[in-house]
């Protein structure tokens, strides 16, 4: 296959692309914007794909591999596979999060996203701590006591929640030396955790009451602005 043969392959396969969108997290149909390449050094081409995704109507960009047959004299591209997509599901927060979720604390989730996709354990967990220690600030709690102690002291906390912050070292206290600040053994499973708590904890504290609100605003609506009136009895 040349360069254009392949362009309208990957234009076919992707005029009804299902997959999942990295803004909303729904599986969904990504629309086809654009579509464009460009050839590697060793005669690979790389299209990049443009998409709107039909939910949320947000843009996103993936990116597909064509190889090129070394052995040919002449352009020989065989479709391979997707290497890359932009946003990065791993390093960009839900839309459930940033809908609901102060910003102060997904500024430094966020941060934590991306320095764990990047294999930096001992910066994501830092950022990972600072999010949850302004979710707490944010839920009224005593900025000059430690976060472990915050956590238990926030009377809208389940008690499993309290427990596994409990049991994640990395919220307890932190010394004021770099040999005390509890970072000097951070392993990948470690901050994977620590970045799952932070989720269920934002799911937990902020997104169901915020979904529960929402639902009761629309209904409200409904209720004082009825579309359809009962017909009258005869």
């Amino acid at each position: 296959m040349n360069s254009e043969k392949v362009n309208q392959a990957i234009s076919k396969q992707c005029q009804d692309f299902i997959a999942l969108c990295p803004h909303c997290d729904a599986k969904a149909h990504l629309e086809l914007i654009h579509n464009n390449h460009h050839l590697a050094r060793n005669g690979d081409q790389y299209n990049y794909i443009t998409f709107r995704c039909k939910p949320c109507q947000k843009l996103s960009m993936r990116v597909f591999r064509s190889t090129q047959n070394p052995y040919s004299e002449t352009q020989m591209l065989t479709l391979d596979n997707w290497v890359a997509k932009y946003p990065s599901n791993d390093t960009t927060p839900s839309e459930k999060y940033v809908q609901f979720v102060p910003d102060s604390v997904i500024e430094d989730y966020t941060e934590g996203l991306v320095c764990l996709s990047s294999g930096a354990n001992k910066a994501s967990v830092s950022m990972f701590r600072r999010a949850i220690q302004n979710a707490m600030i944010d839920l009224g709690a005593d900025e000059k006591i430690d976060l472990i102690d915050q956590i238990k002291n926030v009377g809208t906390l389940t008690n499993d929640i309290k427990d596994w912050a409990h049991n994640i070292r990395i919220f307890g206290n932190w010394g004021a030396h770099p040999q005390d600040d509890m970072l000097h053994s951070i392993t990948p499973e470690l901050a994977t955790e620590v970045k799952d708590f932070v989720d269920e904890f934002m799911n937990y504290v902020y997104v169901m009451p915020g979904k529960v609100a929402a639902a009761r605003e629309r209904y409200k609506k409904k209720d004082d602005n009825p579309t359809e009136t009962e017909p009258e009895e005869k």
